[in-house]
C-alpha cells in the first residue's frame, strides 16, 4: 500500500503516487496524438475495419475518459479492488505501446501514437506498474488480463462509436 504522508511532508516529483497522475497525462496526450491522425492512417491502409474519422474519434476519447477516470480514481482509492482494476488498465496500456509498435512494423508506415506510446506511455505505465498499491502476483495476474483484454475492448469501443 502506499503510506500517507504528513501534509507539511514534501512529496516530491518522484513520489510513487505521482505515478498515477503521470500515466493519466502521457495516455492523455497518446490519446491527442491518435486523435490528430489515426483516422487518415487507418483509411490509407485500407484495412477492414468500417469506421468513419469522426466515430474513431469518439472511441478514442471515451477510451481515454475511462482510462484517465480509473487512473485518477486509483491514485486516491488505495484498496485492493480498485488496484486491480488499474493493474488491469496498466496492462491494456502496456499491450496498446505493442499494438503500435507492431503495426508500424507490419505495414512499414508511422502508426499515429507510436511514438507518444514509446517515448510516455511505455514508461509512465511500467513505473506505474512498479509503484502501484497492490502485492505483486495479483499485480502481475491482473495487469496479464489486461493484456489479455485490450483488443475486445477496442473492438467494443468502436462498435459503440458506430
Amino acid at each position: 500500500m502506499i503510506s500517507r504522508r504528513e501534509v507539511t511532508e514534501p512529496q516530491g516529483l518522484f513520489h510513487p503516487c505521482r505515478a498515477y497522475s503521470y500515466a493519466a497525462i502521457a495516455f492523455m496526450l497518446h490519446s491527442i496524438e491518435e486523435l490528430e491522425g489515426l483516422a487518415a492512417w487507418v483509411a490509407a491502409r485500407n484495412l477492414p475495419v468500417v469506421i468513419t474519422a469522426p466515430q474513431l474519434s469518439q472511441a478514442i476519447t471515451w477510451l481515454a475518459i475511462a482510462v484517465l477516470g480509473i487512473l485518477i480514481v486509483g491514485r486516491t482509492v488505495t484498496n485492493r479492488p480498485v488496484q486491480i482494476i488499474v493493474a488491469g488498465v496498466v496492462g491494456a496500456l502496456l499491450a496498446n505501446v505493442a499494438s503500435h509498435v507492431g503495426l508500424s512494423l507490419a505495414t512499414w508506415t508511422y502508426m499515429p501514437g507510436t511514438g507518444s506510446a514509446l517515448a510516455l506511455v511505455l514508461p509512465a505505465c511500467l513505473w506505474l506498474y512498479r509503484h502501484m498499491a497492490l502485492a505483486d502476483p495479483a499485480r502481475l495476474v491482473a495487469a496479464g488480463i489486461g493484456v489479455l483484454a485490450m483488443a475486445p475492448v477496442t473492438w467494443v469501443a468502436l462498435a459503440l462509436a458506430a
